[in-house]
This record gives C-alpha cells, sequence and structure tokens, in this order.
C-alpha cells in the first residue's frame, strides 16, 4: 500500500491515507493465464437472414455463426440466435440481462433487417410483418431496452450493428402511414448513435458514460452492403481483425472502418463512438516488461500490477524507457513511467509522462496527474486544478479519485479565517444562520452536513468534494508532505 499523504501529519491528529497510484484493493485479483485476463466476458450474437414475410439476406447468418465462434475463442458466453422470432429475442434478452449482472464486457452483434422510425432503432426479427405502425413496432426489438440495460449493469459495453441493410419495409411502412395522414418519420439504416434512448421504463441516455462503445456498419441513414462473398463487408473486416493480438478496441474499429472503406471503394463508410475510460482489447497484448514491473494493479494488459511501494524503480525506468522507444506517446508505457519516476522520487520527471498519458485519456494517469497538484510534487501546488483532474477522473469511473475526492477533511490544516469563509458562504445558501466568527463549531458542523446530505456528497468534513461544492477550494492552505 502506498504511503503517500495528501497532507503532512499535524501533531495529535492521525492524518488519513490516501493511494495515488495504487488501487482501492490492497492487492488485485490475480490475473488467469487465458487470454481474457480473467475478465467475465458475456455475448448476445444474432444473424436473420430467413424472413417470413420479406425476401431474406445473404449471409447475416453465417456472419453471426462466425462471430459467435470468434467471441467464444475470446472467451466470452455468448447467447447465439440465428433467425429468432420475436419471442425468441425477448427471452434471450432475458437471458442476457441475467449474464449482464457485474460483467466486466458485454457484447451485442446484430446482423440483419433494422428500421428506424421516430429516431428510435429496431431491430426486425424473422417473423415480423406490418399491418400497422404501432403493431409493427410492437413485432419489432427496440435496441435502447437493450442498450440502456447493457449501460446499467456491465462495466464495458460494445454493440455491433451490422443491421443498416436495405428494408423492404419502408415503402410499405411510408405508404400505409401516408393513407391514415400519419406524419412518420422513418428512414433507411439506423438513426444517430446519439439517439439510442428508450421511451419507456428506463431512463433515456445518450450514452455519456464512459465504457461504451457502439459501431455501425454504415453511417446513420445509409445503407450497408451484404457484399458478394460469405461475409458482408463490415463483419469480414472485424472478423480478420478482431483475435489480433495487442489490438486496442479503439484502434480496432479504425482500422475495421478503414478496410470497409478501402473494400467498398468507398460506398460504406462504418461509423463508431469510443468511450472508455481504459483500454480495452478483445486479445490481450503480450505483456511488457514495462507493464510486468511497473502497471498499476487494475489494468488491462494481462499482468497482476505492481503496488507503488513495491515497484523496482531502476528496472522499471529503464524497461518503460525502452517500451516508449518502440511505442512513442504509448499511454500506458507513458504512465508506467511515470509510476516508476514518481516511486523513486523523481516527481518533476513523471509529470510529463502523466501528462501524456493522462491528455489521451488514461484514467490512472488522469487521477495521479490529480494528486500531484494537490499534493504539490513535481507541479506547483494547485487545488483547483488537482481537483479538476479527480473529478475528471471519477467521472469516468476511477473509484480511487473518488476515494481522493471524499476521503480527507482538509479541516484539519485551517484556522479561522478559512473557517469564516466557510460560514458565510453556507449562510449565503442559506443553510446557516450563526455567528461569522470563524468558531467551526456544532452549528457550523451541523450546517455543513445539511449542505453534503442535500448535495449527495460524502460527510467527511471539509472534503475536497465539499470545497469543490462550496466553491472553495482555493482557501486550503498550502502545504508540504513530511
Amino acid at each position: 500500500m502506498q504511503k503517500r499523504r495528501f497532507f503532512p501529519a499535524v501533531p495529535g491528529l492521525l492524518a488519513v491515507l490516501i493511494l495515488a497510484l495504487g488501487s482501492l484493493m490492497a492487492q488485485a485479483a490475480p490475473k488467469s493465464e487465458f487470454i481474457n485476463s480473467g475478465e467475465k466476458r458475456v455475448a448476445m450474437v444474432i444473424g436473420v437472414s430467413d424472413y417470413l414475410h420479406t425476401d431474406g439476406l445473404t449471409n447475416t447468418g453465417t456472419d453471426a455463426e462466425a462471430m459467435s465462434a470468434a467471441l467464444l475463442r475470446l472467451g466470452f458466453d455468448v447467447i447465439k440466435l440465428i433467425n429468432p422470432s420475436y419471442r425468441d429475442l425477448r427471452n434471450a434478452e432475458l437471458d442476457f440481462v441475467d449474464k449482464l449482472i457485474n460483467a466486466d464486457v458485454a457484447v451485442f452483434y446484430y446482423a440483419g433487417h433494422s428500421i428506424q422510425m421516430q429516431g428510435g432503432n429496431y431491430l426486425i426479427p424473422r417473423d415480423a410483418e406490418y399491418s400497422s405502425v404501432q403493431t409493427f413496432r410492437d413485432q419489432t426489438f427496440e435496441l435502447a431496452r437493450l442498450a440502456n440495460r447493457m449501460d446499467q449493469l456491465a462495466k464495458t459495453k460494445i454493440l455491433i450493428l451490422d443491421a443498416c441493410r436495405n428494408n423492404p419495409f419502408i415503402e410499405l411502412i411510408r405508404t400505409k402511414a401516408a393513407e391514415r395522414g400519419i406524419d412518420l418519420n422513418i428512414g433507411l439504416g439506423l438513426a444517430q448513435i446519439a439517439s439510442l434512448v428508450d421511451e419507456g421504463d428506463l431512463t433515456a441516455q445518450e450514452f455519456e458514460t464512459y465504457g461504451t462503445i457502439v459501431s455501425y456498419a454504415a453511417a446513420p441513414g445509409a445503407v450497408a452492403l451484404d457484399g458478394l462473398g460469405r461475409h458482408s463487408p463490415y463483419t469480414a473486416a472485424l472478423l480478420n481483425r478482431i483475435e489480433e493480438p495487442g489490438l486496442e478496441v479503439g484502434q480496432l474499429f479504425r482500422q475495421v472502418a478503414a478496410d470497409v472503406i478501402k473494400t467498398t471503394h468507398g460506398l460504406q463508410k462504418p461509423e463508431y463512438l469510443v468511450k472508455l475510460s481504459n483500454e480495452f482489447y478483445f486479445s490481450n497484448p503480450e505483456a511488457h516488461q514495462c507493464d510486468i514491473l511497473a502497471a498499476d494493479p487494475l489494468n488491462n494488459a494481462n499482468v497482476d500490477g505492481v503496488g507503488f511501494d513495491l515497484i523496482d524503480a531502476p528496472a522499471a525506468i529503464a524497461a518503460c524507457r525502452a517500451a516508449l522507444s518502440e511505442a512513442p506517446g504509448h499511454a500506458r508505457y507513458s504512465h508506467n513511467l511515470a509510476r516508476a519516476l514518481d516511486a523513486d522520487g523523481q516527481f518533476a520527471a513523471s509529470i510529463p509522462h502523466y501528462r501524456t498519458a493522462a491528455d489521451q485519456g488514461y484514467i490512472h494517469a488522469i487521477n495521479n496527474l490529480g494528486v500531484m497538484y494537490i499534493n504539490g510534487l513535481g507541479v506547483e501546488q494547485d487545488f483547483a486544478q488537482g481537483t479538476a483532474l479527480l473529478k475528471r477522473a471519477r467521472a469516468r469511473g476511477n473509484n480511487q479519485a473518488r476515494v481522493n475526492l471524499q476521503g480527507t477533511d482538509f479541516s484539519v490544516l485551517m484556522g479561522r479565517d478559512e473557517f469564516r469563509k466557510v460560514q458565510q458562504r453556507l449562510a449565503r445558501l442559506g443553510i446557516y444562520d450563526g455567528a461569522l466568527d470563524g468558531d467551526f463549531g456544532p452549528r457550523s458542523r451541523a450546517a455543513l452536513k445539511d449542505f453534503t446530505s442535500a448535495k449527495g456528497f460524502a460527510d467527511n468534513g471539509l472534503t475536497l468534494e465539499t470545497l469543490d461544492g462550496l466553491e472553495l477550494v482555493e482557501i486550503i492552505p498550502n502545504f508540504e508532505l513530511n
């Protein structure tokens, strides 16, 4: 466990330990020898080719079969449906939701007909038959419902939609709607990624949470191609790349998109959204010595990681400099080098490497850089900047940043002038009506408790979270670590 403190020891006071570079667990769970690092991986794969009430599709069934086999090889527990009815889909959805609970990674893959209607996305099972707008919607599978379940239950969510095929229902629906005087917004392909919302019992959301990937075979409103081979151009490109070791998922989808554009001569342009707070690999990379010697215990590099106090700094620094010479600017290697330099007391030298990783969204580096600003190690002490970085890391799902924001009561460093400013702010908010004398007694503490309760903050005194909520982070006195 790292012994870095947020503030110096104060006589007669027990200072709170804060981990800048470790995890919340004293010991990380051991990594598996298997390719998925012991993650719980689940998937639902659907392919519909034989439609009962319209022309079928050439290769959606074989696409789904091949994707299912690939995901099984990659360690996923797969629910596979080929040519399912609407009832089959709903039953499988219930099974999938059960598997989603506490899943590290969840994948949903669909190949078949789809339709966008009133801005929503609907997947069409084999037995869908149009008679009216409402009955058709009742016979189709609303993507938002499942997408929201995935977003709520699994840590990393990946939706892969090779579902923008030319839709035979569109003209019929348009005609029927016009006959009834219905102004219906309906279109080819799928709607924008941001429209993956639920109109029913779940809160609508636009996938602003981190940990989500959505990949469309074609741009919203455009039609994907079936192709002339065994697989569609999109699924063929995905199958060609998905089992490549060390291909980070963002890079994977960028390369798949480039492959599809090339093979279709620009006629089909996939679109994807990647919002991850950490790296993810379908097939993990071979561990580099830099990872073995300096990776955070919570990592996606298929290594156990090293606690901050256990880093062999000289060896780790050499290994990580070598790794960065092979892959300049690599986020994880940059972060590992920063940890090693930090552990060696080379604080100023660690900052550029923390910043390189943080600028690429590497979640541990964002947290650690924030702590460096709070502690004033390697940079000028800046509580506002440090707090902003910790909030950014927490927003991306970093639990250590949450602890750092909530775990330390900075009132131990404060005097009457600082307490008076807190009283003034609480009075301005209408929470405190006592004397503005800097004597932070029971009445002041009760008002502060009312404030934290109303805001949903941790009841732990004048923490970074609470001071930020009061817009008073700047009143924290500067300090030096002992």
